[in-house]
């Protein structure tokens, strides 16, 4: 019986292997299916290549100096956007729809006064 491998089990797989190395990760998803061995592999592989990269320091200055200037920012416009009386909302759906509804009831009464008046000319 052949199942896919799952999602679940390959990102725990990864997440175990980032933060608590290859025992721990086999234990985490133990048994391995014979569909997850590959892809576990490719993973091992992976981590073992890969090589964290530490961020410049004048990078993480100015990401710092980048982040809280916008921030500044988004507590101005919320500042303004308090301050700011609530916009009204239009009458306009509703002067449409009382006008769809009269004109739709001055045709239904027209047509009504023109069926009686024709039946009382037949008779």
């Amino acid at each position: 019986m052949s199942q896919e491998p799952s999602p679940q089990r390959i990102e725990a797989y990864t997440q175990a292997l980032q933060n608590a190395g290859e025992a721990k990760a086999r234990l985490m998803v133990s048994p391995i299916l014979p569909e997850e061995e590959a892809i576990f592999q490719v993973i091992d592989a992976l981590h073992e290549s890969l090589e964290p990269v530490e961020m410049d320091a004048t990078f993480r200055a100015q990401l710092k100096t980048n982040l809280t200037e916008a921030a500044a920012r988004e507590a101005g416009h919320q500042q303004i956007r308090a301050a700011q009386p609530p916009a009204r909302r239009s009458r306009l759906p509703w002067i449409a729809s009382a006008a769809a509804l009269g004109a739709t009831a001055t045709l239904a009464g027209a047509y009504a006064v023109w069926r009686w008046n024709w039946g009382r000319e037949a008779a």
